[in-house]
């Protein structure tokens, strides 16, 4: 879409082909959905079922199978990404091969912290599944384990100093990971 503003007035609504930035139509009015990691296509919706009927058996009456295989959304469905697609990617699936990966040098901690507060809320929500209809899923599946971490740092060329320190001196595709 674009939008023609003249001052804080809005003037037109047009679409656009993005290839080649020319406006398209005229349009009346646009509607902004809220964004969602978990897209509700038959395709993701028929992988959720299955995949969630693997992992935690019979649905019941599970108010998120429910909905989501009405095409329907709820808060925090997408603890459950695992179960709408084939994988998940991480930021590294889309970094270029040469991209420096600059590190806190504190950065392995703040990791390990992190990971043991996610475990720990699987763990209270594994607690609660029993009083309560609530599937938590593994946090393995969700993210990438400590030994996953490392693996991927291991293929990449890295820095590991304080913040300040990190920026110095460096030249081409730099992403600087604060846990």
């Amino acid at each position: 879409m674009r939008l023609d503003l003249f001052g804080d007035t809005l003037e037109a609504i047009r679409a656009f082909d993005p290839e080649t930035q020319r406006s398209t139509k005229q349009l009346n009015d646009i509607s902004l959905l809220p964004v969602s990691e978990a897209l509700l296509d038959k395709d993701s919706i028929s992988r959720f079922r299955s995949a969630y009927l693997e992992a935690f058996g019979a649905a019941g009456d599970d108010p998120l199978y429910a909905t989501v295989s009405e095409g329907g959304r709820r808060a925090g469905m997408e603890h459950w990404l695992p179960l709408f697609y084939p994988a998940l990617e991480t930021l590294f699936d889309y970094l270029p091969a040469d991209a420096l990966v600059a590190l806190d040098h504190l950065a392995r901690e703040a990791r390990d912290e992190r990971l043991a507060l996610v475990n720990d809320a699987y763990d209270a929500r594994a607690q609660a599944e029993r009083r309560i209809h609530y599937h938590p899923l593994e946090p393995d599946r969700l993210y990438l384990t400590a030994e996953e971490w490392k693996a991927i740092l291991d293929t990449r060329a890295t820095r590991r100093k304080s913040l300040i320190a990190l920026t110095a001196g460096i030249a081409g595709p730099v992403v600087l990971m604060l846990v």
